[in-house]
């Protein structure tokens, strides 16, 4: 199971034991790591890409539309354990007809399954909605799935804790997007 570490939109925070969920966006014709309003100071994915470890898995939040082809462009060069996510279902539909290694959210909010992504990220806003069977039924379709640790979202209740590590040991999770890396360890 991969570990990817949540928001590492600069160099000084890659671990390179670990995967990482950046943010990107365009700004002033580039693309750039930040998870609001991009600023001077805000890393470019090219020179981000040069230090992150081409054998760990990274989740890139598209924050701008119509930007998921230049995106990909400049991934693919260099590394190959990628997928975009996060962005709204028209970009998402073009992203698979352009062959872009996606991944579609699934949350209580949203459940509907497509054919195309590679990848489930299988979000949780309030509590632990999936069961089991439900990401059995995921990973049975064919989809490597991502779940988001209950911290992301304000949460520290062990219930929630304990029904995830339940999935890891039954082996259904691909991986999991985490502010406390050394916990899934």
């Amino acid at each position: 199971m991969e570990i990817i570490k949540h928001r590492i939109n600069c160099i000084s925070d890659i671990d390179s034991k670990f995967g990482a969920e950046i943010d990107v966006r365009d700004s002033n014709g580039k693309i750039v790591l930040s998870h609001d309003y991009p600023d001077k100071n805000s890393e470019t994915l090219s020179n981000f890409l040069e230090h992150f470890p081409k054998n760990r898995l990274l989740a890139i939040n598209v924050k701008s539309c119509g930007i998921e082809n230049d995106v990909n462009n400049i991934v693919k060069q260099t590394h190959n354990n990628y997928f975009l996510f996060d962005f709204s279902l028209p970009y998402l539909l073009k992203s698979i007809n352009m062959q872009i290694p996606c991944a579609l959210r699934l949350s209580e909010y949203e459940k509907e399954q497509l054919n195309g992504p590679k990848w489930v990220w299988v979000d949780s806003f309030h509590s632990i909605w999936y069961d089991d069977k439900y990401i059995e039924l995921i990973k049975n379709n064919g989809y490597k799935t991502v779940l988001v640790s209950p911290e992301l979202h304000k949460r520290n209740n062990e219930l929630d804790y304990q029904k995830i590590e339940s999935l890891i040991n039954k082996k259904l999770v691909d991986a999991i997007c985490t502010d406390v890396p050394d916990k899934w360890k």
